[in-house]
């Protein structure tokens, strides 16, 4: 064993030189392991980038990482060769030198030679060391470098990638202010658009009207001048005591040549502006005239006649006029005439409809609302116009036998006419089932086809002077 401060073999103090070179070869090579380990997280944090630009949103930055990450391959691949490489040649250079110095010193070898010789071979290792530590060193400045334009193109691709989806995003921010500010007046524009193409339209079918009934306007005036225009009555009876209580006013149109015509086949002609009011004056005068022949004959048991008013005649200042005219000169006590307007006549609203309203209440003639349950404000009108009579609309009649929700609906219109003390009338009774649900419902008055057809007025002649029939017994016989 070798004691302290005893001489060293010049052979163990060359091979102490020749074992640290290979440490520090060794380490050097660990050192280019850790540069191509930190080559290889470069690449792939350049791979991860490459990625996540992918995702992102531009091409250009999966592109350039890729790019980045290329170089960096081959910078780390660079470095680990030339690392490797340096490092066994420093190892085999000192192994021969070793060697060498090994086989030629002598036994009796001096050892300060030996010592000078292991020295030399140390500097010329440690001058390898060096020049391998410098060479790793450029390597791994060159890798970094690299790495650090790979970034920076990364970078660079990334700024551009985002300055895209910025210009991108402003454009669709400043699209989108553009449009917001622009979407008032383009609704604006449309809503004038759509409106005058409505009128456009309302225009050009009123015209298209116009021009298809001319023909019948131009028959529909002579009818009236010829006397052609005819009123047929339907009866109405009370379904406590079986009476015709009231009569409608229909108008019917005997052509020369159709026969009798229907007001289907030329209501809505009678009811335009050019003859809604001689006609319409032509009906009040006839209903009336025909009523006061029958209140006369039949004094308190007269039926209360019924006459339907088109929308035209209202709020025109001209038909309270007209009545109170005829009133006075047919002796016909206002009370035995009643005028329907519809729901849809009602929602015209004004002032002058008010008005007129108003005006026929004080004359001491009824009114009813017609078709009551298909408008949209029923109720309201109840509120703000006095009536007398409402008159269930024939929809609903129609499915008392068959409909839970027609029934429901009767029985409650039934039922605020009773609280509100109006009466209420069905009209469009049709089956002996809907009678009897109506007659079970409390419902005071009934008209149909089950219980008499519109008829001249000379043949309601012999049922108005007929005694009562009892209401059970009504529907079948009067059929």
């Amino acid at each position: 064993m070798r004691r302290v401060g005893d001489p060293v073999h010049p052979a163990l103090a060359t091979a102490d030189a020749a074992a640290r070179a290979s440490q520090d070869a060794e380490t050097v090579a660990r050192s280019a392991a850790d540069t191509t380990t930190a080559a290889h997280e470069a690449i792939m944090s350049a791979g991860i980038v490459a990625v996540s630009a992918k995702h992102a949103t531009a091409s250009t930055v999966a592109a350039a990482a890729s790019v980045a990450a290329e170089i960096a391959v081959r910078a780390a691949a660079a470095v680990q060769a030339e690392a490797i490489a340096r490092a066994l040649e420093v190892a085999a250079t000192a192994v021969v030198a070793l060697e060498a110095v090994a086989a030629d010193l002598p036994d009796d070898a001096d050892p300060d030679s030996a010592r000078r010789a292991a020295a030399s071979i140390a500097d010329t290792v440690a001058a390898d060391v060096v020049a391998q530590e410098k060479l790793t060193a450029d390597a791994a400045a060159r890798v970094a470098q690299a790495v650090s334009l790979a970034a920076e193109a990364a970078a660079l691709a990334a700024a551009a990638a985002a300055a895209i989806v910025d210009a991108a995003t402003g454009t669709a921010e400043a699209s989108a202010h553009v449009i917001e500010g622009s979407s008032a007046a383009t609704e604006v524009a449309s809503d004038l658009a759509v409106e005058s193409s409505s009128h456009a339209a309302d225009l050009a079918r009123r015209r298209v009207a116009v021009l298809r009934h001319a023909p019948v306007m131009v028959a529909l005036r002579r009818a009236l001048e010829r006397n052609e225009l005819r009123l047929h009555y339907q009866p109405m009876y009370s379904m406590t005591s079986g009476a015709v209580v009231a009569v409608e006013a229909l108008l019917r149109w005997q052509h020369p040549t159709r026969g009798l015509l229907p007001p289907a086949e030329f209501l809505a002609v009678a009811e335009g502006p050019p003859l809604v009011a001689p006609i319409g004056d032509w009906v009040l005068e006839t209903a009336i005239t025909q009523a006061a022949v029958w209140q006369h004959a039949l004094g308190q048991d007269a039926p209360t006649m019924w006459v339907n008013i088109a929308s035209a005649q209202l709020g025109q200042q001209h038909l309270t006029g007209v009545v109170e005219r005829l009133l006075l000169a047919s002796g016909l006590a206002p009370g035995a005439l009643g005028l329907e307007v519809t729901e849809r006549q009602l929602a015209i609203g004004d002032d002058e409809v008010t008005g007129d309203l108003l005006a026929l209440r004080d004359l001491g003639v009824a009114t009813a609302i017609d078709d009551f349950g298909t408008g949209y404000a029923s109720l309201d009108y109840l509120r703000r116009f006095t009536f007398d009579e409402i008159k269930i609309d024939r929809s609903f009649v129609s499915g008392l036998d068959h409909d839970r929700t027609d029934t429901a609906v009767t029985a409650s219109i039934i039922a605020l006419g009773r609280a509100l003390d109006l009466t209420v009338v069905a009209e469009g009774v049709e089956t002996q089932e809907q009678y009897d649900r109506l007659l079970q419902l409390g419902c005071a008055v009934s008209q149909g086809y089950l219980l008499h057809r519109p008829a001249p007025p000379e043949a309601l002649d012999a049922l108005l002077f007929q005694a009562p029939l009892h209401p059970q017994r009504l529907a079948p016989r009067a059929r």
